[in-house]
């Protein structure tokens, strides 16, 4: 009995420490995710320089490993998506039992998802990779960046899912200072590992997967802590958390996620694969100018989380007419910031990929794939600020659509007539920004219907 009395008494005291949404700003719950990203998007920078020292080929198969990891990141990344619309709901309605609930049976869910998937990257690794057709060599090293990455995954899942759920709650500042000293480690760890600084053995492309498993799993591991030690915001709860009910909650916000990401990244690889049949010099350059474009896309994952969290505690406080208010808040926001980070990085384009790779034509290709990409930035805004709106509201089936029609059946299959009609790699790269434009029109239309607001029912 007294047990139940300090759980209780326990999960009061959390509900105390939660800033509830009218309390919230878009830039409040934005710039923490901002701050922690940017040094997450140094690290890349760090680990595409080490690996850029061993040329192009090493720059295209670390490229190739990460975009694999991605695609079965998928699932995991679905279960943080309802995580973040049931919490988020939970804590507007000022139910901490119920967002402890939903924090441990996610736990639970993306662990078993998470050892399936890597199960199957383990057995099929280098299948997966030869559909690239890279050149023996770089295929090799993309084989063993991959199978070396994907054996941390089970282990970081407990973070990510736990961080979704802290910023669900209002709590964006716990994951920022873990993700600072993270991010620290494997800067550390990528400059000693990849070319043997520091008294480490010189491992190269095994060093820069061990570097980033290693560091990211430590971070995990602290997070655990603090949360077994009942020193966050998102108590502990009890046992009881699997119910039907509460698993069909979690599974009808997150199927749709998944299907999504798994659309999303089944599409990115098709694109990738059109880019890599003009040669390794062309995926470098494309990795090169994603990295580049890095700091844009950290400012509109920022406002996502500010937008979703928003969103879903507005709701679940029930004050529709606040949510559909933040949303186009963090709209105007993310617009602003993303495009005139996208233009400023264009200008500086050139310099930024000599940093990277000492390869003239590398160089040549990533410039011009930064300015094509800098013109889409408004557009892809769109998507990260709108898109994450309907997501935390639960309305994952919308963002699902948009991104069949405007990936599955426009760039993906415009990119192949172009390949097809021999034009030009930068003719592909512009496919993308017909691809945000279109994502971007029918994401305002559907967050103007308000049909979005109505979509998940909860037990809260």
């Amino acid at each position: 009995m007294s047990q139940a009395k300090d759980l209780e008494s326990n999960i009061q005291e959390k509900s105390t420490e939660i800033s509830h949404p009218e309390t919230l700003s878009v830039w409040g719950l934005a710039w923490p995710p901002i701050l922690g990203n940017l040094l997450f998007a140094s690290v890349g920078v760090i680990a595409i320089k080490a690996v850029g020292s061993m040329g192009a080929e090493a720059v295209a198969a670390v490229g190739t490993g990460q975009r694999m990891v991605w695609v079965f990141q998928a699932l995991v990344m679905a279960v943080m998506t309802g995580t973040t619309a049931l919490v988020a709901r939970a804590v507007g309605s000022k139910n901490m039992v119920e967002a402890a609930h939903i924090t441990r049976l996610a736990l639970g869910v993306s662990l078993l998802v998470s050892l399936l998937t890597s199960l199957i990257i383990v057995l099929f690794a280098e299948q997966m990779i030869s559909i690239f057709g890279l050149d023996p060599g770089t295929q090799e090293l993309a084989v063993t960046y991959l199978s070396i990455s994907i054996m941390f995954i089970p282990f970081m899942t407990f973070g990510m899912v736990i961080g979704a759920s802290l910023r669900a709650a209002g709590d964006v500042k716990t994951p920022m200072y873990i993700g600072i000293f993270t991010n620290i480690i494997a800067i550390y760890l990528l400059l000693g590992l990849v070319n043997g600084q520091y008294g480490m053995p010189k491992l190269g492309i095994v060093g820069a997967a061990l570097a980033m498993g290693i560091s990211f799993t430590a971070g995990t591991a602290i997070q655990l802590y603090l949360w077994l030690t009942h020193k966050l915001v998102i108590p502990l709860g009890e046992r009881g958390s699997f119910t039907k009910i509460r698993f069909n909650q979690l599974l009808t916000v997150s199927y749709p996620a998944g299907i999504e990401s798994f659309v999303f990244q089944f599409g990115m690889l098709s694109f990738f694969w059109v880019v890599a049949m003009y040669g390794t010099e062309e995926i470098a350059a494309y990795n090169i100018g994603v990295n580049i474009l890095m700091l844009s896309f950290i400012l509109g994952n920022g406002f996502s989380v500010a937008a979703a969290t928003l969103s879903g505690q507005f709701l679940g406080a029930s004050n529709p007419d606040a949510a559909y208010k933040s949303g186009y808040q963090a709209a105007g926001m993310t617009m602003l910031a993303m495009s005139l980070s996208g233009l400023l990085l264009a200008f500086f384009a050139e310099p930024i990929a000599w940093f990277f790779i000492q390869d003239e034509e590398v160089v040549k290709y990533a410039v011009i794939f930064v300015w094509i990409f800098a013109l889409s930035q408004p557009f892809m805004a769109l998507e990260f600020s709108l898109g994450s709106t309907l997501r935390g509201a639960g309305d994952t089936r919308s963002p699902l659509v948009i991104t069949i029609i405007g990936l599955l059946l426009i760039r993906v299959p415009l990119a192949f007539l172009l390949y097809y009609l021999e034009m030009p790699v930068q003719w592909i790269f512009a496919t993308l920004i017909i691809d945000y434009m279109v994502k971007g029109t029918l994401l305002i239309l559907r967050y103007r219907s308000r049909r979005w607001m109505k979509v998940l029912k909860t037990s809260t």
